[in-house]
């Protein structure tokens, strides 16, 4: 047997056929907990400070950074002097200490807009930390 054909088998997706035969009454509510995604006025706030970092700050320089493998310290700091980075990190510990999973990868988002590698640099500090 071709061994392309085992793969091709082997990463073929699998589908369910579903039945329409099933009465409506035996259908599931959907839930209505759960999360939210719709950003409060904060999240919105901090989403539209990442987005005009990433603007004027990281979108300009991102090639040079590219082409030269520089680690990208000014917009680092900038980053950190805005509180848009090390959310995570406690006050006490010289971090903002405000930030949940879901503002880190709002911010996050914002970043990777503008360069991947830049958002790698500012969110690397995050790395270590476990929750």
């Amino acid at each position: 047997m071709n061994p392309l054909n085992i793969f091709v088998r082997a990463t073929r997706p699998i589908y369910r056929k579903l039945s329409t035969s099933a009465p409506v009454a035996s259908a599931k509510p959907i839930p209505t907990t759960g999360f939210c995604f719709e950003l409060n006025d904060e999240q919105r706030a901090l989403q539209d400070l990442a987005r005009k970092f990433t603007k004027e700050e990281i979108i300009p320089v991102a090639a040079q950074y590219d082409k030269t493998g520089e680690y990208p310290w000014p917009i680092v700091k900038k980053a950190w002097e805005l509180g848009l980075m090390n959310g995570h990190v406690p006050e006490h510990c010289g971090g903002v200490g405000n930030f949940g999973v879901f503002e880190e990868c709002l911010t996050a988002e914002e970043f990777a807009f503008g360069c991947t590698g830049v958002t790698t640099a500012i969110g690397g500090t995050g790395l270590g930390v476990s929750r």
